[in-house]
């Protein structure tokens, strides 16, 4: 049976995969660089490899990888107030910003990023937060039975490499942080990994009926 896509939720998931690579990034490396690496986040939630309030930051991405899995597999029951936690969450954070009197940045030294996007994120955040709310309502009223997409062997394929990722991440990130241009490689497949892991999730061609 051919469903046709819910362009509303593809486009509030792809907002959350962008939201997500603030989390992710930090996630693996505070785990494979270990005690060289710092990281900071909103509301004074900082920390050294998986020191500080590194597991308030577990939980920050296990629950933003949880809206994404359940978004792509149309799992709707839970995913409906996770995806709304998690915008609220992101308005939180970026409010923050916005109603800062100090210029707050959006800084990366691997990379070499150091933009300012304190006031630029919130409006982005209310706008999504709003069309997660009218899909919320949408969902609710519909009269249709959810449909849950047939797993391909795509979305295995994907899900693999996107595993298979992770001992050369560990290898750059842990044994070449003091060479740049290594370092760089391995936050490129950090990146990678998180765009893989949405898109083995993605709900490929045709899909079936919850039996």
């Amino acid at each position: 049976m051919e469903l046709k896509p819910d362009r509303l939720l593809h486009l509030i998931l792809i907002y959350v995969m962008l939201s997500g690579f603030t989390y992710w990034l930090p996630t693996i490396r505070g785990l494979f660089d270990g005690p060289s690496y710092s990281w900071s986040s909103w509301m004074g939630i900082v920390g050294t490899g998986i020191g500080g309030q590194y597991w308030l930051l577990l939980i920050f991405t296990a629950l933003m990888t949880t809206v994404v899995i359940l978004g792509w597999r149309n799992i709707h029951k839970p995913f409906r107030w996770l995806l709304l936690t998690w915008f609220m969450l992101l308005v939180i954070e970026s409010g923050s910003w916005f109603f800062s009197s100090e210029t707050v940045y959006l800084k990366g030294d691997t990379l070499g990023l150091d933009l300012s996007l304190g006031k630029v994120i919130f409006p982005f955040d209310i706008l999504f937060l709003s069309l997660s709310c009218v899909w919320i309502i949408r969902d609710l009223k519909s009269k249709h039975s959810p449909h849950r997409p047939s797993w391909k062997r795509l979305n295995r394929n994907l899900l693999i490499l996107s595993s298979s990722l992770l001992p050369l991440q560990f290898i750059f990130l842990r044994f070449f942080d003091n060479y740049k241009i290594l370092d760089q490689i391995g936050v490129f497949l950090t990146i990678f990994q998180w765009i893989l892991l949405n898109l083995s999730f993605y709900p490929w061609k045709t899909q079936s009926p919850i039996s």
